[in-house]
């Protein structure tokens, strides 16, 4: 069978698809990614279909007719331009190409993403959507939806359902008035671990100090923040702790100053591999961040930076698996409290054993093909 992912160029859209293209393209499926050309070593070993613009173009062309920041703004407008407008508008056509050549018999597409729901009724082939975070607003899910359809039924194209919805988001994360989708399938989220980069990490040593607690800081693959770094690492200057800092891919290392007997610097690696022995995670409340710890049972610290992350870091903090900050300088005071308090650790522990206990990606792999049975080729 012939597989196309489809997502919005974005490491926190992208990585969380990746779990089920590779169980697929293990159990001997064609499949191919469709999204910005830029982000072909992110999925690689997969195949990239490049199809539209990046981010950054795309945040231009909404700025251009709106005005607004969508790297900040998450009103419903906003949102909806952004991914049911603009971003259809600048790669619908090359992405229905592209699709066409490759012949996709399942389309499986991140759940902001409408290209890929665009492709699937364009051809006529069933599609699933993939969660990859708190479920989306209703006010922003409609401006969404009627943008896209717009934009679809300009090209004749009618939107179709999808056959069900993946969710790699626990159930005990989401809002308190949230209500399971009847095509809800809940998935294992995976942290991120490469197929294709070996022997480039290698947990840090901290000579004469390995006895103490380490701190995983990580801002995520959006926010570029210097400053904020630089205050959350003086922080924790401040504690005992040994400090990994994950800085963004885009951003300088070199502009960051730490004393290296205790901070090590690094750029964009694995999250598997940068959890390792790690006993706090510093976050700014990134979804694939918050889903990674705590499917390794590990607590958090949190600095909410824009968008969904203030929810992310309400929802997690409400388990009792971390503790929310307001501001860098806090982040040293905090880190000190979930290391003293064994109760963040236990809850941390018992968001892991849920998610461990969902469904593999192998697993849902087989309901989705088993739901498109009669339809497939």
């Amino acid at each position: 069978m012939r597989i196309l992912f489809s997502g919005t160029p974005a490491y926190g859209h992208l990585l969380p698809l990746l779990p089920l293209e590779r169980a697929a393209r293990k159990e001997g499926h064609d499949t191919a990614v469709l999204t910005h050309g830029s982000m072909a070593d992110v999925v690689a070993p997969a195949k990239v279909l490049p199809a539209g613009a990046g981010l950054e173009e795309i945040m231009l062309e909404v700025h251009r007719r709106t005005g607004a920041n969508a790297a900040t703004d998450t009103s419903a407008a906003t949102v909806g331009e952004f991914f049911g407008g603009a971003r259809v508008d600048l790669g619908i056509d090359e992405a229905l190409a592209a699709a066409r050549e490759f012949r996709p018999d399942l389309v499986v597409s991140d759940y902001v993403d409408y290209l890929g729901p665009a492709v699937a009724a364009g051809l006529g082939v069933p599609w699933a959507s993939h969660a990859v975070g708190i479920a989306v607003d209703g006010s922003q899910r409609e401006a969404m939806d009627a943008a896209a359809a717009e934009r679809m039924r300009k090209r004749g194209i009618t939107p179709t359902d999808p056959v069900a919805t993946v969710d790699p988001w626990p159930a005990c994360l989401q809002q308190d008035d949230w209500a399971a989708a009847p095509d809800r399938i809940a998935v294992r989220p995976e942290a991120h671990e490469s197929e294709t980069e070996t022997g480039s990490w290698s947990r840090p040593e901290f000579p004469g100090r390995d006895r103490l607690p380490r701190v995983l800081v990580t801002l995520g693959t959006i926010v570029d923040d210097a400053d904020a770094l630089a205050a959350i690492v003086d922080s924790l200057g401040a504690h005992d702790v040994n400090t990994i800092v994950a800085v963004n891919p885009a951003a300088d290392t070199d502009s960051l100053s730490v004393d290296t007997s205790r901070v090590h610097l690094a750029g964009f690696v694995p999250m598997s591999r940068l959890l390792d022995g790690v006993d706090v995670v510093v976050s700014s409340g990134g979804a694939g961040t918050v889903l990674a710890a705590l499917g390794s049972g590990t607590p958090m610290v949190i600095l909410p930076l824009g968008l969904d992350k203030p929810v992310n870091a309400e929802r997690t903090a409400n388990i009792g698996a971390a503790v929310v900050v307001t501001e860098p300088r806090a982040i040293g005071e905090a880190v000190g409290r979930v290391l003293a308090d064994p109760s963040y650790a236990e809850a941390a522990a018992a968001a892991s054993k849920l998610i461990a206990e969902t469904h593999t990606a192998e697993d849902v792999l087989a309901m989705l093909l088993a739901r498109i049975a009669p339809t497939g080729r």
